[in-house]
């Protein structure tokens, strides 16, 4: 039990970002190195055991034999490149995680005064809306002149178009 909790409280720490980021980077170097040491044995015991002849053996025979032994070597090397990809998302998610978390108390906030303006807020906007527009029509209602009187409604000024023929008349 105690290595337990000798486990728990050595990787507390890894919830700062930066210790992290430093932990992650050293896996994923570790298992980068794994990869590569795997990778270099099975270029060693490839050479060897595809050089392997037996009497009565056809042309691929060795290369068929080796391969029962390459493939468990090739499995550890894409293993640990995956591992390596994994130390990577873990500190990429691990950083979105915690700009997330400082995000947060922002994002409530913003959200409830949005709620609070939805609330309360809404009826004072729709009224303040309505006197805005009543105020524009009662104004545009004062600065229309009185009604034209019949003779200024039959002859219209010289320099008023009330159409296409007017417009070929003057040859524009």
């Amino acid at each position: 039990m105690s290595e337990t909790t000798n486990s728990v409280a050595q990787y507390e720490r890894l919830l700062a970002l930066p210790a992290m980021t430093t932990w992650t980077a050293a896996r994923q170097q570790e298992h980068a190195a794994d990869a590569a040491a795997y990778d270099a044995a099975l270029a060693a015991i490839q050479a060897g055991l595809r050089s392997q002849y037996v009497d009565g053996d056809r042309r691929w025979s060795a290369a068929r034999r080796s391969r029962k032994v390459e493939r468990h070597l090739r499995t550890m090397a894409k293993a640990a490149r995956k591992q390596a990809a994994a130390a990577e998302a873990l500190r990429n998610d691990f950083a979105g995680h915690v700009a997330l978390v400082a995000a947060l108390p922002g994002q409530r906030e913003a959200k409830r005064q949005a709620k609070e303006l939805r609330k309360n807020g809404g009826r004072q906007a729709v009224a303040q809306l309505a006197a805005k527009s009543l105020h524009k029509s009662a104004s545009a209602a004062a600065a229309v002149p009185a009604a034209p009187t019949e003779t200024a409604a039959a002859a219209p000024s010289a320099d008023q178009v009330r159409g296409i023929g007017d417009l070929w008349k003057r040859g524009a």
